[in-house]
């Protein structure tokens, strides 16, 4: 019994022992991972996108040739291509520098013409007084004293080109518009009584013989290359001249004799082929035939007057480019020398001024390269804020710093002629 108990223990214990050792091990519980939490990542604000900008204009003549401009052009072409000029602009530095880089010829704008010269009112002097200042006394000349005139602007005018290699047109010598009254009556008086025609013929010699004698007895005076020996005649009503000599029609006395006067003048001083002597007028594609009969006239006895100053006070819608043109060519075929001599383009934009001017200047560079005798084209002013007819804008240049489309256009005609050479 206690065997059989003892047996029994004994084989309980081994049954135990035999579950323990036999048992596999599990795994050590694997700890519960903390959910990785989720970061959030702040995305960095997005810059607002500029606008697309829209691209640069390309700037006006930035296709034309570097260092193209009006001198080095037209000026090659036809000799001179010049402005007008005022007595202000002589002391302005600004207008010097437009000058030197666009122009080798101006105009003064008013300050030859003879009420600049004559004076308002008369300050007269004996012959011998006028003899001692180099004034000229005609054998015809019968009163005992002359005005005194006032050459101020005329030498300061010739100082200024020989500065700035220049050449001068001189304007006016003969011009019904801006003559005093008083030059035309007895005693150079406004109260007088109007003098006959002979001695106004003496009166006239004196004036012509005396102030291109003043110009060229100076050193550098043939740089006038050219007068407009009488301004405008063909539209003169009520002057002092037509007082004097009646109505004449297109064969005036006094306009044959002051060319007379100086195509002698310049015989006098040997400039005879270096000078033009020009009739000067505006219209002149609407009076054409008129202008031609008075030019025959002056040169019925002998080629006085070397041709026709066309102001070319223009608009874009009148006269056509062709026709005005035309007229160029009317001159020409008969002969003629012309210059362009105040040429401005009235409009109402600037594209259509700058095609309007890009026509004109296309036209006479093809009658020029067709043998032409065109010898000179004037802007009249330096920009549209110094032009006598400024609310029209009607020249090359707003400011004398800002070039307009027409100053491009007239260029672009150039190199279109296929005649610019770079230096």
């Amino acid at each position: 019994m206690r065997k059989s108990l003892f047996y029994s223990v004994l084989i309980l214990l081994g049954m135990l022992l035999f579950g323990a050792c036999g048992k596999e091990e599990g795994p050590e519980p694997t700890e519960a991972l903390s959910p990785t939490p989720e970061v959030t990542v702040t995305p960095e604000p997005t810059a607002t996108p500029e606008p697309t900008k829209a691209p640069s204009p390309t700037p006006m003549g930035a296709h034309l040739p570097e260092g193209i401009n009006l001198k080095n052009t037209y000026g090659e072409t036809f000799g001179r291509i010049g402005t007008c000029f005022n007595a202000n602009q002589l002391s302005d530095i600004s207008a010097w520098k437009v000058i030197d880089e666009q122009y080798n010829s101006i105009t003064l704008e008013n300050e030859m013409k003879p009420d600049a010269i004559l004076g308002n009112s008369s300050k007269l002097i004996t012959l011998d007084e006028a003899k001692a200042l180099g004034y000229v006394i005609p054998e015809n000349y019968k009163e005992d004293t002359v005005p005194e005139l006032n050459f101020r602007y005329t030498d300061r005018a010739i100082e200024f080109c020989v500065k700035h290699d220049l050449g001068l047109r001189g304007h006016t010598l003969v011009w019904h518009s801006q003559t005093p009254g008083w030059f035309f009556r007895e005693g150079y008086t406004s109260q007088g009584e109007v003098v006959t025609p002979e001695v106004m013929d003496a009166r006239l010699e004196f004036y012509i013989r005396t102030v291109m004698g003043h110009v060229y007895d100076q050193e550098n005076g043939d740089l006038v290359y050219s007068w407009d020996v009488v301004n405008e005649y063909v539209h003169a009503d009520g002057h002092g001249w037509k007082e004097v000599y009646g109505n004449e029609g297109l064969e005036p006395s006094f306009a044959r004799l002051a060319f007379e006067i100086a195509d002698d003048v310049l015989k006098q001083y040997e400039l005879r082929d270096k000078v033009s002597l020009l009739y000067n007028d505006f219209n002149t594609y609407s009076d054409t035939s008129a202008i031609l009969k008075l030019v025959t006239f002056i040169n019925a006895n002998e080629k006085i007057c070397d041709g026709i100053g066309m102001q070319s006070h223009l608009k874009t819608s009148y006269p056509s480019a062709s026709s005005y043109l035309y007229t160029v060519q009317k001159f020409l075929d008969e002969g003629y020398e012309v210059q362009i001599t105040e040429l401005d383009v009235g409009n109402s934009n600037d594209l259509m001024q700058g095609l309007y001017y890009y026509d004109i200047m296309k036209g006479l560079l093809e009658k020029k390269q067709n043998g032409g005798n065109i010898t000179g084209i004037t802007l009249w002013g330096l920009a549209d804020i110094y032009s006598w007819r400024g609310d029209e804008k009607p020249l090359l240049f707003k400011t004398m710093k800002l070039p307009k489309l027409a100053y491009y256009k007239v260029l672009d005609a150039y190199v279109d002629a296929g005649l610019y050479t770079a230096e």
